[in-house]
């Protein structure tokens, strides 16, 4: 196989940590995802607790179609999430939109709010283009939201409130590998993904998870750990998501760590302005969802936000995509704005703006998924 040129000098996706070079899809399922899935959680998002004595609960606590909403055109159902540990207990809702003329199951996506309720408002009086459910809906496709904030507070706040008030004991006592809000954002996913599962009129073997800046990470890394997800989104994820970390022209571990520390582990400290010592790099992220889709995004005026380091990192991707003898990314070579590529297993646009996600995106996003969902 044909690798691409190494323009950052980053670590190859398809040689092992002992040197074993991954020449077939066996090796990569079998020897080298494992070992990249594991840097990830010990190295940067952390990983989460001990699970097994905690009870989960997700019922549907309401379900209605009326001309209020989306006028008629969409079921929309709330759903809660009951976690309960050692008497302790959590939970979070999110609301699920289906096109009312469904007959069959739909494809659904699910988005990873980091903002406020204006922008995933349940009722649509705020129609926002960063979650235009009519727009998914009227495209054939349910969808659902959940905010970052109800999961685990976007702060520091010791890991004490939210999903991690379940772990009292980790407060005083937290190993360096210990989960960051991220990875509690993509615990909440797969919670949805639960929900899917058991939703007649949602084909759960093609929903896509979605996100946008610190929510495109959570897509990735999500997606990466849960394969129930047939495609990831990521929307302008820049630092510690799609972009690559060695040689980045934007921003770097240092000013990431320094402001949002809490979204990683402990660990992932040791590599500010030591980028190059890092075991791995952000292209080993997409490859970890190969061979299912994974699509990007990135703007021309987010320069904080690498475009050309979240572009290269595709390319890096691309040869575990062709170790299961299919097209990644159609091109090496960067698209112009707002000519995306729709082509591959890996699709990308490149759009004329600033840091968001807009209905473009949605639209290019929804195309893609037309194609290949």
């Amino acid at each position: 196989m044909k690798l691409p040129e190494n323009k950052r000098n980053v670590p190859s996706v398809l040689t092992c940590m002992d040197g074993t070079e991954v020449t077939d899809w066996e090796i990569w399922v079998t020897k080298r995802r494992p070992e990249l899935l594991e840097l990830f959680k010990r190295e940067e998002y952390g990983r989460l607790p001990d699970m097994s004595d905690v009870k989960l609960q997700i019922r549907v606590a309401d379900s209605r179609q009326s001309d209020d909403i989306l006028e008629g055109r969409a079921v929309r159902k709330t759903v809660e999430v009951l976690a309960v540990r050692k008497g302790i207990h959590f939970s979070f809702c999110f609301v699920v939109f289906i096109p009312a003329d469904a007959v069959k199951p739909v494809p659904a996506f699910v988005t990873v709010c980091n903002r406020g309720i204006k922008d995933s408002d349940p009722a649509r009086h705020f129609l926002s283009p960063f979650y235009p459910v009519e727009t998914i809906v009227s495209r054939g496709y349910a969808c659902a939201a959940f905010r970052t904030q109800e999961i685990s507070p976007d702060y520091e706040e010791g890991f004490t409130t939210g999903f991690s008030r379940l772990f009292p004991e980790f407060v005083t006592d937290r190993p360096d590998d210990a989960w960051g809000a991220i990875t509690v954002w993509s615990w909440a996913a797969s919670r949805i993904m639960d929900y899917f599962e058991t939703e007649p009129l949602i084909d759960e073997k093609r929903v896509a998870l979605v996100g946008h800046s610190r929510g495109g990470k959570t897509a990735l890394w999500g997606a990466a750990q849960d394969e129930r997800f047939a495609m990831a989104v990521s929307s302008c994820a820049g630092n510690s998501g799609d972009a690559l970390s060695r040689g980045a022209k934007g921003e770097r571990l240092k000013d990431i760590l320094t402001r949002f520390p809490y979204w990683f582990c402990k660990n992932y400290q040791k590599y500010i302005d030591k980028e190059e010592t890092l075991p791995f790099d952000q292209h080993m992220l997409l490859g970890l969802i190969a061979p299912r889709l994974v699509y990007t995004s990135s703007k021309t005026f987010d320069k904080w936000a690498d475009p050309e380091g979240q572009f290269e990192s595709l390319v890096q991707a691309d040869p575990v995509y062709r170790l299961f003898g299919i097209e990644g990314l159609e091109t090496d070579r960067k698209p112009l704005p707002e000519q995306p590529l729709y082509q591959g297993r890996i699709g990308h646009h490149y759009k004329t703006g600033n840091h968001d996600m807009d209905e473009y995106d949605w639209n290019c996003y929804l195309n893609y998924a037309d194609i290949h969902l």
